[in-house]
């Protein structure tokens, strides 16, 4: 009746009752707008923040389906020794443990490619480490830049990995580089074997088109010189066209860049020779990140061979070296550091994490772009390689320099022995 009694006094003072209805209908919306908002801001202010159980994730990727490699299992040890030790002491962002995903390239560009994208879509992921292969580093590049997420080389030398012209950079290294590394194998080319004229063979790929634009840039009268470069392709099963051009062309000493199954080519193909035919090599560090010393164990003694490293556990008394060292050894059942293989990989790996744990802890998130940013103003950081004074700045991503270049020989037991 109420109703009713309403509608007929409207009607009287000449007020429409389909007007009073759109009114209430309005009304009605209204508050239901403002219970919908009320109900959304309290649900969102509900939501809870991450727990502290929910796990940060690093990503690595290597070739480890190429079963000469060791590089891609001994850099895992590096990075699961600083997880462990970073977890035990808190972890990160007030307790959340980091974790370790890994994928396998096989030694293969496009895969590795496609596997940083793959490794990009966990949520929680802050960076992916890049392992032996330059070649697949420089390929990630594009895909770093485009999903904005920080690329770490922990082996790969080739200088395009830091220098391109993204803008901002996301690529990051804490290893050898090109510019620095293949200076010094061309000085000690001539300070060791008094070499003036030298022969270098390179792989036709982004890493030897690296090292040629080095020995371009930098022979000069502290280093040999090179009157003939020689390219050869991944996979040609013999050195014997180049190397008898380095002879032909009266060098006195080569310079070569290859991973294990190359290096154990030109070896055996250099061991045949009569022996005042052997040139002396100084070879980039591809080659010892596998097995080559099962792969040319009778022809080794007969080359004499230099290989450049940036890190050996043989003397080496800075205390996180120590400790990796010892964690190697007790999670692997190998009885001395000489034993350690691919060293370089977990050192690199091992500093790499602290670096990139710190630089979540200043950015207070898991955001790549903000751990990005964080990563150029680290602070100093005592390391198993080195003391980093300033890890990274604004104009230089790369963390080493030639201050920790040595050269080491290759024994038949596999272990690696520095050299003066």
């Amino acid at each position: 009746m109420h109703d009713m009694f309403t509608s007929s006094e409207n009607l009287h003072r000449g007020v429409n009752p389909k007007d009073t209805g759109r009114r209430q209908l309005k009304s009605t919306m209204k508050a239901l707008v403002f219970i919908c908002c009320a109900y959304t801001a309290h649900a969102c202010a509900q939501t809870p923040p991450p727990s502290q159980n929910t796990p940060v994730w690093i990503g690595f990727d290597d070739a480890y389906g190429v079963k000469t490699n060791t590089s891609a299992m001994v850099t895992e040890w590096g990075i699961k020794a600083a997880i462990e030790e970073i977890n035990n002491n808190g972890g990160v962002l007030n307790g959340r443990p980091l974790k370790l995903i890994t994928t396998d390239n096989k030694g293969i560009s496009a895969r590795g490619k496609d596997n940083f994208v793959q490794l990009a879509g966990n949520k929680d992921l802050v960076a992916v480490l890049s392992g032996k292969y330059s070649p697949i580093s420089v390929e990630m590049l594009p895909e770093a830049h485009r999903l904005n997420l920080p690329l770490i080389s922990v082996w790969g030398s080739a200088d395009p990995i830091t220098d391109h012209d993204y803008k901002p950079s996301y690529s990051f290294r804490v290893s050898l580089k090109d510019d620095w590394g293949v200076e010094a194998m061309m000085k000690r080319l001539s300070s060791k074997y008094r070499v003036r004229q030298a022969c270098a063979i390179l792989p036709n790929t982004a890493w030897g088109r690296s090292a040629e634009k080095v020995i371009q840039e930098k022979s000069g009268v502290q280093t040999a010189q090179f009157p003939l470069v020689r390219w050869y392709n991944w996979g040609d099963a013999s050195f014997k066209e180049h190397y008898k051009a380095c002879l032909d062309s009266r060098t006195q000493g080569l310079l070569f860049v290859g991973n294990e199954i190359e290096g154990a080519v030109l070896i055996k193909e250099i061991a045949v020779q009569t022996q005042s035919m052997r040139l002396p090599v100084v070879a980039h560090w591809g080659a010892v990140g596998g097995t080559l010393h099962e792969l040319v164990n009778e022809e080794l003694s007969k080359v004499r061979i230099d290989f450049i490293q940036t890190f050996t556990f043989i003397n080496n008394k800075r205390p996180r070296a120590i400790y990796l060292a010892d964690w190697i050894l007790k999670n692997n059942g190998l009885k001395s550091t000489f034993d350690i293989p691919s060293p370089v990989g977990a050192a690199h790996a091992y500093d790499t994490v602290h670096l990139l744990a710190k630089a979540i802890d200043i950015a207070q998130t898991t955001s790549p772009q903000k751990i990005r940013d964080a990563l150029e103003k680290l602070p100093a950081f005592h390391g198993a390689v080195r003391h980093y004074t300033k890890p990274f700045t604004h104009l230089r991503h790369d963390a080493l320099d030639k201050s920790q270049v040595l050269f080491v020989k290759l024994l038949p037991s596999g272990q690696l022995i520095p050299q003066e």
